[in-house]
């Protein structure tokens, strides 16, 4: 009797730390769900042998305009098209393959509202022997940044293009100048000297208001 009271209270307790145990892993795990569901960017994760989808995140499934039961079980050849889809798993094979953070800082996607271009990064998942189980992807959309340093990008050039445009007229400016100035040189050394000559030799012929009027040209 003895026995079987302790096998009994054993047992309950042994079904009490069970429970326990149950309650704070789903605890744990709605915690670390409500925090994947909460962050802005893209997360993924793929299984390492076919890459297919087995995650997705709320944010994520609304930027490529897909509900999360259209892309889990699914790979990037289901969803995207065939060149980006290769660029995608080639990306996902060296993430496998070396062990190691790859950081993509931009890859244009197709989504249903049209192209949009995110920084990416993916890093493998191991188990306890190092074996690649699962690929995680975190995407930052920056179509909005692109498209602004795009633009940025495309002012500077026609900066670049007025300034090369003034800089040009600038010499030409300066060439033209040249070239007046040294027209106009010869001409009035030659006035000069003829005025200089009517002065010395014939202003005595001038009345004042004649000499007056010789030196001041």
């Amino acid at each position: 009797l003895v026995v079987l009271t302790a096998s009994y209270f054993g047992f309950r307790y042994s079904n009490a730390q069970r429970e326990k145990l149950e309650q704070e892993i789903h605890r744990t795990n709605n915690f670390l769900n409500a925090i994947l569901e909460n962050i802005p960017d893209m997360i993924f994760v793929k299984d390492a042998v076919e890459l297919r989808f087995v995650r997705f995140n709320k944010a994520g499934a609304k930027l490529l305009g897909h509900s999360r039961e259209e892309l889990i079980g699914k790979n990037d050849y289901d969803t995207f098209p065939k060149e980006q889809a290769d660029f995608f798993t080639a990306k996902d094979r060296e993430v496998l393959n070396n062990g190691g953070l790859v950081d993509i800082q931009e890859e244009p996607i197709l989504t249903s509202s049209g192209q949009r271009w995110l920084h990416t990064k993916k890093i493998p998942i191991l188990d306890a022997k190092g074996k690649p189980l699962y690929l995680l992807g975190i995407s930052e959309d920056i179509t909005w940044h692109k498209r602004n340093l795009d633009e940025i990008k495309e002012l500077n050039k026609e900066l670049e293009k007025t300034v090369g445009q003034l800089l040009t007229a600038n010499k030409e400016m300066e060439a033209f100048t040249y070239s007046v100035s040294h027209d106009l040189r010869a001409p009035l050394r030659i006035i000069d000297g003829f005025g200089d000559i009517l002065r010395k030799d014939h202003s005595d012929q001038l009345d004042a208001e004649g000499r007056k009027t010789l030196n001041v040209i």
